[in-house]
């Protein structure tokens, strides 16, 4: 996610405060065509009025005038190159046209459309701050010219309305380019953002659905395949009378199962990442523990329930996070104190409802007691995790007596009691 919204904000830039997510964006080819045609019809029109009104001899006028039409193309791909060749033309064009008689000068009409075009390419594609620069440079281009042509300068009348008519005239293209540039590289922004926003939403999804995804799969399917290792080793010694060839067989069902938890481990850590969120799905309720203990007693361990009627008041959520640590914990006891027996209870108060699960010591004999138990580690943090969303606590450690106890205070939102009574086992 992170590194997604970096490569999308590295793309953009910021100058005097707006925004340049267009600057260098590519050219589109009707953009490319129009400037093109535009420049050759002011090319074809600009060197005989030159020439004319202007009396600049044909090796001055056609070089300079194809610059000055040419580097607005040119602009498009190379701006600063584009501008101080237009510029030096503006210059050559002016100085060779000092002799003119009372058309308007420094700069004819002609290169005045030329200038505005070019600072109309630079102030839509560029900085605003390039394109004003660029504005800059060429008013004082012109203000060279005519300190560089003694007899016009005296003559104020002769050089006045023609500087008149280019500030005003390409101040209002380089306005209008400006903001039009801008409005374009504010809503390219906005969209980029909005496209960001996506990506982090859509990763964030993502990152938040594997975490269940790992979670669910160690609440399901790890939690079965302990019950299944678990009856699988003390079969022998639950069943009489069971063959060779039948203890061989429950052995490598417990070898299958310890190989297919080990596998889980890898998977749940490929699966959820240190900053996952959890996503709480209600699935099953408080009233489901009584058939979580018949499973586990089947696998031979005695487990005694105990719930409070006001339990089921709690909301459906509250309930599941119970449901979810009480699976966990007599998980644990399968896995790691075989033969145990274990206790269940569930008080509710004003406010929290407590989960306590505790086991004695471990009291089963023989290859059970001996064979590998799942190191795990997502369980209890996952139990913590989904306390700690709903702004509860977990406390769990040994009891003197070598057993194992853990407790859960689990905030409660109430709703109208739809659960049975109270729970005896």
């Amino acid at each position: 996610m992170r590194a997604r919204a970096v490569l999308a904000a590295s793309a953009r830039g910021r100058d005097g405060g707006i925004t340049q997510s267009i600057e260098r964006a590519p050219v589109a080819k009707r953009v490319w065509v129009v400037v093109t045609v535009f420049c050759v019809a002011l090319f074809w029109v600009s060197v005989p009025v030159t020439m004319a009104l202007y009396d600049v001899a044909l090796p001055i006028a056609f070089p300079a005038v194809t610059v000055q039409c040419a580097t607005v193309v040119l602009a498009l791909r190379f701006p600063t190159t584009a501008t101080g060749l237009h510029l030096l033309a503006v210059v050559v064009v002016g100085l060779a046209s000092q002799d003119a008689g009372a058309e308007p000068w420094p700069l004819s009409v002609p290169g005045l459309l030329a200038l505005g075009a070019l600072l109309a390419v630079l102030g839509v594609r560029e900085r605003w701050g390039m394109a004003l620069a660029a504005w800059w440079t060429s008013i004082f281009s012109l203000v060279v010219v005519i300190a560089a042509s003694p007899d016009k300068l005296r003559d104020s009348e002769s050089w006045s309305l023609g500087m008149t008519l280019t500030f005003s005239y390409t101040l209002l293209v380089l306005a209008a380019a400006v903001f039009f540039g801008q409005r374009r590289a504010i809503r390219a922004d906005l969209l980029a953002a909005r496209r960001d926003w996506e990506l982090e939403q859509a990763q964030r999804r993502y990152v938040e659905e594997r975490a269940r995804l790992a979670r669910d799969l160690h609440d399901v399917v790890a939690h079965s395949m302990s019950i299944v290792h678990m009856q699988a080793l003390s079969a022998p010694f639950r069943l009489e009378g069971l063959s060779e060839e039948a203890t061989q067989e429950f052995t490598e069902i417990a070898r299958s199962a310890r190989s297919a938890l080990g596998e889980m481990r890898q998977l749940l850590g490929a699966l959820r990442p240190d900053d996952a969120t959890a996503e709480l799905a209600p699935q099953p309720q408080v009233a489901d523990v009584a058939g979580l203990a018949e499973l586990l007693e089947r696998a031979g361990t005695t487990v005694g329930v105990h719930v409070d009627a006001g339990i089921h008041a709690a909301s459906p959520v509250a309930q599941l996070t119970m449901y979810r640590v009480v699976q966990e914990a007599l998980s644990n006891v399968v896995r790691h104190a075989p033969g145990a027996s274990a206790r269940v209870t569930l008080t509710s108060g004003p406010d929290h409802a407590l989960v306590v699960v505790e086991n004695t010591t471990a009291r089963l004999a023989g290859p059970a007691a001996k064979a590998p138990v799942d190191p795990g580690g997502q369980g209890l943090r996952g139990m913590r995790e989904r306390v700690e969303l709903l702004g509860g606590s977990v406390t769990y450690g040994p009891t003197p007596d070598g057993g194992f106890v853990v407790e859960a205070r689990i905030p409660v939102v109430a709703v109208a009691p739809t659960g049975p009574g109270m729970i005896e086992r």
